[in-house]
C-alpha cells in the first residue's frame, strides 16, 4: 500500500509540503550518494565496506546522536522547512536563526501554517542568499587574494565564529520568544546543564570531550526537560501567553513560590 496518500487529518498545505520534502529529501540523497559512488566505479576505487565503516566510526559516533538531538529539538519550530533546512546544511548556524527571527517578527506561533510558510520563506531565502555568497566568493577568490592573505583579515576571521555564538547566547537573555509567548526566568533552566557541562570538561573528561558532544547533548535533553518542568512547577519560570497580562503571569509566579 502506498504511503504517499493524504492524510485526511492534515490540510492541504501540509500534504503539498510533505509531499515536496520527501521529494527533495530523496533527490539530494541520490545526488549526495550518487556522485562519489559514480566516480569510484568509474576510476575502479571503490573502497571496502570495512574501510568505510573503520574510517567513518569516530564522525558518526558524534554525529549521529547529535543529529537526533537536532530534530527533536529543531523540528516543532522549523515545520516542514526543515527538509530544506536539512538539505542545505548549516542548521544551527543560519536557518534556524532565521527561522526563529522570521516568526518573532511575524508575530506568529510555532506550529501553525502561518509559522510554517513564514519560516519557509525565510529558510529558502537565507538558503539562496548563501548559495549567492559562495559563487561570489569562488568568481572573487583569486582576484581577492591578497587582501584575504593580509594579517587584519585573519586576525578578524579568528572572532567570526565567536561573535555568531556570542549573538546566539544573547538570544537566550531575551523574554520574547516569538509568537507573543514570553518566558520569565528562562535562563534558570541552563544552570544545571551548565555546571554539569564545565564539570565534565575541566574534570571529568578533559581530553575526551569534544569526542562524546554528541552523546552528551543527548544526555543532557531529559537533564533539561525535567529542570524545566520543576522550576516552572515552582514558579521560578513562568510562560506569559499571548494576550495574557504580565501582572496574571506574576500571580503565577508567587503561587508557584506558595507552593
Amino acid at each position: 500500500m502506498s504511503n504517499n496518500k493524504p492524510n485526511p487529518n492534515q490540510s492541504p498545505y501540509y500534504n503539498s509540503m510533505h509531499r515536496l520534502g520527501k521529494f527533495i529529501t530523496l533527490g539530494s540523497m541520490a545526488v549526495f550518494f550518487g556522485v562519489p559512488l559514480i566516480m569510484c566505479l568509474v576510476y575502479g576505487v571503490m573502497p571496502k565496506f570495512s574501510e568505510i565503516m573503520l574510517a567513518s566510526s569516530g564522525i558518526v559516533l558524534i554525529f549521529l546522536p547529535m543529529g537526533i538531538a537536532e530534530i527533536i529539538a529543531e523540528v516543532p519550530v522549523m515545520g516542514s522547512s526543515y527538509y530544506i533546512a536539512s538539505t542545505t546544511g548549516n542548521i544551527l548556524n543560519l536557518k534556524l536563526p532565521a527561522a526563529m527571527n522570521a516568526q518573532k517578527v511575524a508575530n506568529v506561533k510555532a506550529g501553525t501554517e502561518e509559522a510554517d510558510a513564514v519560516t519557509g520563506i525565510a529558510v529558502a531565502v537565507s538558503s539562496l542568499v548563501t548559495i549567492v555568497l559562495l559563487a561570489l566568493g569562488v568568481l572573487l577568490l583569486t582576484p581577492l587574494k591578497p587582501l584575504l592573505a593580509s594579517e587584519v583579515v585573519s586576525t578578524a576571521s579568528g572572532y567570526v565564529l565567536p561573535a555568531l555564538f556570542g549573538c546566539m547566547v544573547l538570544g537566550n537573555f531575551s523574554k520574547d520568544v516569538g509568537g507573543g509567548v514570553r518566558i520569565h526566568g528562562r535562563m534558570a533552566a541552563n544552570i544545571i546543564p551548565i555546571i554539569i557541562g564545565l564539570v565534565l570538561y575541566f574534570f571529568v573528561m578533559p581530553e575526551s570531550y569534544e569526542s562524546w558532544e554528541g552523546v552528551i547533548a543527548v544526555v543532557f535533553i531529559p537533564i533539561i526537560y525535567f529542570s524545566c518542568k520543576y522550576l516552572y512547577k515552582k514558579g521560578k519560570i513562568v510562560v506569559e501567553m499571548p494576550g495574557e497580562t504580565a501582572a496574571a503571569a506574576e500571580e503565577k509566579k508567587i503561587e508557584g513560590d506558595a507552593e
